[in-house]
């Protein structure tokens, strides 16, 4: 698949086609409506010359050879050929003209008629005379290139007119297409800047048939970003934490050769591999979540269902309700495994802190879905909510409850660029509301 052509390369493309076609258009109807315009003139004088000659001839009654001195003074003056059939069959016609082609028009019907032959064509108007006792017919005629010259003038300036006035808009168009793609070149700038590490972000503001693109754009930005930082983070807890663990060990282990470990010592060491085993499950869970991603979707009403059913097997004695009057297959644009992490870390940390119910609420509105944990349990306290709120603040992430699980989910609710809140439910337990909007 060959690359696209630049913009203005292609309007000058499309710009060249397009006169091409314009003054082919714009040539065969100035043909056409010069044409009809010369016949409908042609028709106008030639009636008119007609009706002078013929109340001539009925004012005055002339003879053949009066006829034929009017016919030479016509011919002489106006230029025009006259074909005149007498009542008793007789033909009389200007003498200066093809004689066959004038014989011709004495076999033409009535009306406005054409005569061909050769080079020369005539064109004329005839008219015939049922009534008269002297006239059968009179044809006035003349030469087709007569009054070619007039319209061939007048079509050279209608298309030398046109030529002009599409320079005129050729060129304004091209100064308009060249101000409209000045934005382009901005952001080709922006993008050429961001490359070169002077700054992190484009522009957002640009005309708004772009705004969705850079708006997309700086939003792929800032996650790489975020994930980037949160590898980095991640990367050295991990260090640390198998470190020491590590040392830890190796501090019991050291003196195998001259003293057996303990009872105590295994128990130790054990709790702290499996503490370990925990913590590295815990950080890789953060390490895949993905943020929003363009052109993924998935099912919230599905998901929560599903997680529903395994929390119920891991606390069989606790009643998870679903309340929503979305249907099933209703989508949204999430990655689903992000969404499904989110709700298992509430639907557990729920499961694990109430007394006896945990309800679900999905909702739509009207700037994007929200979602809503509620409990029965004893709640959260103020303090540990600003905690856990804060950007960059953790619970102790080795004790069961609220910090691993809403860390979790505080980091992913970031990464979709939503909101959560808390607070007390109707039932005095604890209410995390999750609020995530509809991407631009």
């Amino acid at each position: 698949m060959s690359a696209p052509k630049s913009i203005r390369r292609t309007a000058i493309q499309y710009g060249a086609v397009f006169s091409l076609v314009y003054f082919t258009l714009i040539f065969f109807s100035h043909t056409y409506v010069i044409k009809q315009l010369s016949d409908e003139s042609r028709k106008q004088h030639l009636n008119k010359e007609l009706g002078n000659f013929q109340a001539i001839i009925e004012a005055e009654s002339p003879t053949t050879d009066d006829l034929s001195n009017m016919i030479n003074q016509f011919e002489m003056l106006l230029g025009h050929a006259i074909v005149i059939e007498t009542a008793s069959g007789s033909v009389l016609a200007s003498p200066n003209f093809d004689q066959s082609q004038l014989q011709g028009a004495a076999e033409k019907p009535e009306g406005f008629i054409h005569i061909a032959q050769g080079a020369n064509t005539l064109f004329g108007l005839k008219r015939i005379f049922s009534a008269s006792e002297k006239l059968a017919s009179i044809t006035v005629l003349e030469t087709e290139g007569a009054l070619s010259e007039r319209p061939l003038k007048a079509h050279l300036t209608l298309l030398g007119a046109s030529a002009v006035l599409l320079a005129i808009l050729l060129a304004l168009i091209g100064t308009t297409t060249h101000l409209t793609l000045k934005p382009i070149s901005r952001i080709k700038e922006d993008l050429r800047r961001l490359q070169s590490g002077k700054q992190s972000r484009l522009n957002p503001h640009v005309p708004e048939e772009f705004r969705p693109l850079i708006r997309q754009l700086n939003d792929l930005l800032e996650l790489s970003n975020r994930r980037l930082d949160r590898h980095r983070r991640l990367n050295s807890d991990l260090s640390h934490l198998v470190k020491t663990s590590i040392s830890a060990n190796l501090a019991i282990l050291s003196d195998i050769d001259t003293l057996p470990p303990s009872r105590e010592d295994v128990v130790f060491m054990a709790s702290n591999l499996r503490e370990l085993d925990k913590s590295l499950k815990y950080r890789m869970s953060k390490a895949d979540i993905s943020g929003r991603q363009m052109g993924r979707t998935c099912m919230p009403v599905e998901i929560t269902a599903s997680v529903i059913t395994v929390m119920e097997k891991i606390f069989p004695d606790t009643v998870f309700r679903l309340h929503t009057n979305l249907p099933e297959n209703f989508s949204w644009p999430m990655e689903r495994q992000d969404l499904s992490e989110l709700l298992g870390n509430l639907l557990e940390n729920g499961g694990k802190w109430c007394q006896t119910t945990v309800d679900v609420t999905i909702a739509r509105t009207s700037s994007g879905l929200s979602i809503e944990v509620a409990d029965d349990g004893p709640g959260i306290s103020p303090e540990a909510a600003a905690t856990v709120m804060n950007r960059g603040t953790r619970l102790d992430e080795t004790v069961a409850g609220f910090g691993l699980g809403l860390s979790i989910v505080s980091e992913i609710v970031e990464d979709n660029l939503g909101q959560m809140n808390m607070g007390t439910s109707k039932n005095g337990g604890a209410s995390i509301v999750i609020l995530l909007p509809l991407p631009d």
